[in-house]
């Protein structure tokens, strides 16, 4: 029985490390980490992509500002300007997008609002030519039609 008994005391070592390796577990699963892989590479995505990603990263600045020109680009005006809030609500400090939106709210015609984003943009970015341009045409009398302010946006 002491034969018996020596190898029992060997192998059990053994067997609880197998017990342990069967029943370890990945902490994520494959899917999010080829999510992930996507979303590094995401700005050539399309916007559903987009959406995904920032699903995935819902504090990811950059990613709101993306997806907010993407709507800006096809017409969704107030759902670009959502994200450019959601991301100014994350950074208020991220002039680019303060420039971003005060943009698109003198191309949507909100003078005041642009302003205050020119204003925004200037506090953060002090000298910033494009800002004072920005702030220039809120504060400037004449109204520009429609088509000429779309333009501007695209260059």
């Amino acid at each position: 029985m002491s034969g018996i008994r020596r190898s029992i005391d060997a192998l059990w070592p053994l067997a609880l490390l197998v017990v342990f390796l069967a029943t370890f577990r990945k902490t994520s699963n494959d899917s999010a980490d080829r999510a992930l892989a996507v979303c590094d590479e995401a700005y050539a995505s399309p916007l559903a992509t987009l959406e995904e990603c920032l699903a995935l990263d819902p504090r990811n600045v950059e990613l709101m500002t993306e997806i907010g020109d993407r709507y800006v680009a096809s017409g969704t005006t107030e759902r670009a300007e959502a994200m450019y809030r959601r991301a100014l609500a994350i950074d208020p400090r991220d002039g680019d997008v303060h420039l971003r939106l005060g943009e698109l709210l003198l191309m949507r015609g909100d003078v005041a609002g642009a302003r205050a984003a020119a204003e925004a943009a200037l506090r953060w970015q002090p000298g910033s030519v494009t800002a004072e341009r920005l702030l220039e045409r809120a504060l400037s009398p004449r109204v520009e039609p429609p088509a000429t302010r779309a333009a501007r946006w695209h260059r």
